[in-house]
């Protein structure tokens, strides 16, 4: 399904998993100290994509999603996705707040979870991108979506104004014990922001 995605070469790779690594580490100390108990986060691929694929990555268009979403501003600007399909979305959910997973209902305290979660891994990601390129990246309020990954992918490029290519994607695994939920964290730059962004990693 992904065969033709847009390749970044072996150096942009490493450079972008290590910013990975180090952020998820982050985020992982943060979510601990919040939550009182141990979560790791795991980053087990690092890959640029065309934006029109991004709905494939959870299962195709018509999945039903989760969404954390963020505008970037500053010296890079795009729009942050944290992605999850909704069953993932309330098994975070239930691991952030000590509760069980229902099926069938995903509460406005679920949301809050997701939303906050959401935060501290755009916070962290953001902070170790810039403390690499010096550029300044700075987040917005955060808006939760539930809807169609490809409803979703339409509301990023309409509603938002979006206009990019490519997504970077940067899968990320949350563990606590005996249990994971993988998400997707997509960075959607604005033209010339991931240039800019490559270019001051010397990549």
């Amino acid at each position: 399904m992904l065969e033709e995605d847009i390749k970044l070469n072996d150096k942009q790779q490493d450079v972008l998993k290590e910013i990975a690594n180090i952020c998820a580490g982050n985020a992982a100390t943060a979510f601990s100290q919040l939550l009182n108990k141990k979560i790791e986060m795991n980053v087990p691929r690092v890959h640029l994509l065309r934006v029109e694929k991004v709905p494939e990555v959870v299962g195709g268009a018509d999945t039903l999603v989760v969404s954390v979403v963020f505008q970037v501003f500053g010296d890079a600007p795009g729009v942050i996705l944290l992605l999850f399909p909704q069953k993932d979305a309330r098994s975070l959910a239930a691991m952030l707040t000590e509760t069980t997973v229902d099926s069938n209902i995903f509460t406005e305290m679920d949301q809050s979870a997701i939303k906050e979660a959401g935060s501290i891994l755009t916070g962290a990601y953001l902070n170790t991108l810039s403390s690499f390129t010096r550029l300044g990246l700075i987040p917005s309020t955060p808006s939760i979506v539930i809807d169609m990954a490809g409803a979703l992918v339409d509301y990023i490029l309409i509603e938002l104004a979006t206009v990019t290519e490519y997504a970077l994607l940067i899968d990320s695994e949350f563990i606590e014990e005996d249990r994971s939920v993988r998400g997707h964290f997509f960075l959607l730059p604005n033209p010339g922001s991931l240039t800019a962004i490559l270019k001051a990693i010397g990549a």
